[in-house]
């Protein structure tokens, strides 16, 4: 067990450097620190440490290269040390504390923090000990202190998108997640920058919408989620978040700006297969046939994977049905690996063109028997007329007849 504040003693009030300080060793230290060759940094720090003993800074620089470096026991001592000299400064307690959970010695680094005189910080220190007080809670399983605590420190701080991630965390140990999407998009609100958070937010929203069997609450969910990503994709236009902002746009139904989001990614990307699914798929669920057909074959000629190459087949094997291009359709069924499917609009295309054939036989029929007819009224040939007229009536209720049956099996197959 660490000692804590109440069991440390002060030194000075004043920490003054020793009379031979050389500046060469700390600033050499701190430049080989930036560049991350701690083993190097540490020597120039151990240079400092032996020449201004009662120098904190130095000890948490030493400690902060071996931790780097994992050499645990020493980087604890020399932090430690760091804090024996100056225990009221927030800088050596948290980075001793932040070495403690990195050797998952929770208990010890929250308790370490608690000795801290919070009241006396500043607020950015406030909320910085205060996310580690919760991280520690978090791994000794008390999401619910983790939520208390953070809920009290964002009531005189509650525009700090930090503590709201980190409340974000806690909720969702607690199994609250939609109060977590909460405050990943509060987070994101305050600071437009923070993409993650917004991206996370999006992520739960969608989550939720699919677990819940309340229609209501899944379209609230699903127009939440559509929200957040339209002002992330508005904010930082690039690929992913387009294509996010697309998604949810179709899972809530709304396919003109889940078109405008997919073009927006196929744009960025061109060659990308699954933006132009999406993209395709959105403008087939506005009945813009000609256009998603042309974007699906697009996706197919940018190599996409096995399964969405079988997905893309699908897709236009539907489009193309209902397009009444069932030999085109009957192919890409197969590619996509629905042999029944495929086999039936096979049967149906066979019928199809029977039906077709007879409607264009008995279309060119009544054609000419109209043509007849008028023959027979000039010479006044009365009966003849009237038999004449029968024939064409009875064909003409044929004709009906094919043209409600194929309206229906078109009908049909575009479902």
């Amino acid at each position: 067990m660490f000692p804590t504040r109440r069991l440390v003693t002060a030194t000075t009030a004043a920490v003054v450097l020793a009379a031979g300080f050389v500046a060469a060793d700390w600033n050499s230290g701190r430049d080989l620190y930036d560049q991350r060759r701690f083993d190097e940094a540490a020597v120039h720090f151990q240079a400092t440490v032996k020449s201004n003993p009662n120098w904190p800074s130095g000890y948490v620089m030493l400690g902060r290269c071996q931790l780097a470096t994992k050499q645990y026991d020493e980087a604890l001592e020399n932090l430690l040390t760091a804090v024996v000299l100056d225990p009221d400064d927030p800088t050596n307690v948290v980075v001793l504390s932040r070495a403690l959970m990195t050797v998952e010695r929770y208990t010890e680094s929250r308790k370490l923090l608690e000795e801290l005189a919070v009241e006396d910080l500043s607020l950015d220190w406030k909320a910085e000990v205060a996310r580690m007080q919760a991280s520690c809670l978090l791994e000794e399983d008390r999401a619910a202190d983790a939520v208390a605590l953070l809920e009290g420190r964002l009531s005189d701080d509650p525009d700090r998108a930090a503590l709201y991630r980190a409340i974000a965390t806690a909720h969702k140990a607690s199994g609250e997640f939609a109060a977590a999407m909460d405050d990943l998009d509060r987070a994101f609100t305050l600071e437009p920058a923070d993409h993650s958070s917004g991206r996370a937010a999006v992520a739960i929203a969608l989550r939720l919408a699919a677990a819940t069997e309340d229609g209501d609450l899944a379209a609230r969910y699903r127009g939440r989620a559509l929200d957040v990503a339209t002002r992330l994709a508005t904010v930082a236009p690039e690929f992913d978040h387009t294509v996010l902002a697309g998604q949810a746009a179709f899972e809530a139904g709304r396919f003109d700006p889940a078109a405008h989001w997919f073009d927006a990614a196929v744009k960025s990307r061109p060659q990308e297969p699954r933006a132009r699914y999406d993209l395709g798929r959105s403008l087939a669920a506005l009945d813009r046939n000609s256009e998603a057909i042309t974007e699906l074959r697009s996706a197919l000629g940018a190599s996409p994977d096995d399964e969405l190459a079988r997905r893309i087949h699908s897709q236009l094997g539907h489009l193309l049905t209902s397009d009444l291009e069932l030999a085109a359709a009957a192919r890409h069924y197969r590619a996509a690996r629905k042999t029944d499917r495929a086999e039936q609009i096979d049967e149906i295309a066979a019928g199809f063109a029977q039906a077709l054939e007879r409607l264009t036989t008995l279309r060119n029929s009544t054609t000419e028997l109209a043509q007849m007819e008028a023959e027979l009224e000039s010479f006044g040939d009365a009966k003849g007329v009237a038999a004449l007229a029968d024939q064409r009536e009875t064909m003409d209720r044929e004709i009906a007849a094919i043209e409600e049956n194929l309206s229906e099996v078109q009908s049909a197959l575009s479902r």
